[in-house]
C-alpha cells in the first residue's frame, strides 16, 4: 500500500497504525513544549534572575502526541479482540528509548517518541477505543533540504547547497531554519579542513562527525580548503 492511498495514521516502530486496522478518532492532540525556567531568587531583591537562557538558548521540556483510535474488534468475539490487542501493545511498546515517530498529518517532520504509559482499552461490542499516548522529544525534527520544490514549504524552508566540488578555498552558505543547533555531518571524497563557527576541523574522506561540528540557527558559512567533493547533512529542530 503506497503512502498516498492507505488511510491516515501514523509510522512508528517500522510499521504503519493501518496495518493493525487502526482508524485515528478526530480528537487527537499535540501538546506543545513549555518553556523550562531556572529562576533565582536572591536575598533583599524583589523579582529573580532568570537563568533560562545562560548559554543563549531556550530550553524546554517534552511534549505528547496523543492518538485516539478504533479497533475494529470487540467483545462479540473475546478471542479475536484480545490476539488483536496483544498485536498492538507488542508493537507498541517493544522499543527501549525514543525512536521515530511519523504523524501523517505532517509530512516532511517526525518526533522522537517513546510510549511510556499504558494505553487505556475501552472496551465495546463491536469495536474497542484505544488511546495512544507518546511521549516526545520537544523538538520536530526535519532533514535539511535542497531546493527540491515539490517537498519544499516557501513559507519555511531555505535552499542550502548541500553539495560542493572544492578546488582549493571554497565558502559555503548553510541555513538551519530550525529554533536549536544542529549536528552538522560532512562527507568528503578526500581528506581536507574546514571551519564552522570558529571551530577548525580536519576532515577525512567518508563521514566526518564531531560534537563541535553543528550549525547554530540562521546562517552559517563553512570555509573549505583542499581538493575534492563534499556534501553537508543535518536534521533541524522545530517547535
Amino acid at each position: 500500500m503506497t503512502q498516498e492511498s492507505r488511510p491516515y495514521g501514523f509510522e512508528f516502530n517500522g510499521r504503519h497504525s493501518s496495518e493493525f486496522e487502526l482508524v485515528i478518532l478526530n480528537d487527537k492532540s499535540v501538546t506543545l513544549p513549555a518553556k523550562r525556567k531556572y529562576q533565582l531568587q536572591l536575598p533583599y531583591r524583589t523579582g529573580y534572575i532568570d537563568l533560562s537562557n545562560l548559554y543563549g538558548l531556550n530550553t524546554y521540556d517534552e511534549r505528547t502526541v496523543t492518538f485516539p483510535c478504533r479497533l475494529p474488534y470487540g467483545q462479540n468475539n473475546l478471542s479475536l479482540m484480545n490476539i488483536k490487542l496483544t498485536e498492538l501493545m507488542n508493537w507498541l511498546m517493544k522499543p527501549t528509548g525514543k525512536i521515530m515517530l511519523k504523524d501523517d498529518a505532517m509530512p516532511g517532520y517526525a518526533f522522537l517518541a517513546e510510549v511510556q504509559t499504558a494505553p487505556t482499552i475501552e472496551e465495546g461490542w463491536d469495536f474497542c477505543k484505544v488511546t495512544i499516548v507518546f511521549q516526545c522529544y520537544a523538538y520536530r525534527l526535519k532533514h535539511c533540504y535542497d531546493d527540491v520544490w515539490d517537498t519544499f514549504c516557501f513559507d519555511l524552508d531555505a535552499a542550502s547547497n548541500i553539495e560542493a566540488d572544492v578546488k582549493g578555498h571554497e565558502s559555503i552558505l548553510l541555513i538551519n531554519t530550525g529554533q536549536n543547533c544542529a549536528k552538522l555531518t560532512i562527507n568528503c571524497s578526500s581528506a581536507m579542513s574546514a571551519s564552522v563557527n570558529d571551530h577548525v576541523f580536519a576532515l577525512k574522506a567518508g563521514d566526518n562527525v564531531n560534537p563541535y561540528l553543528e550549525l547554530m540557527p540562521g546562517e552559517n558559512t563553512v570555509n573549505l580548503e583542499g581538493t575534492g567533493h563534499v556534501r553537508f547533512d543535518w536534521t533541524e529542530e522545530w517547535l
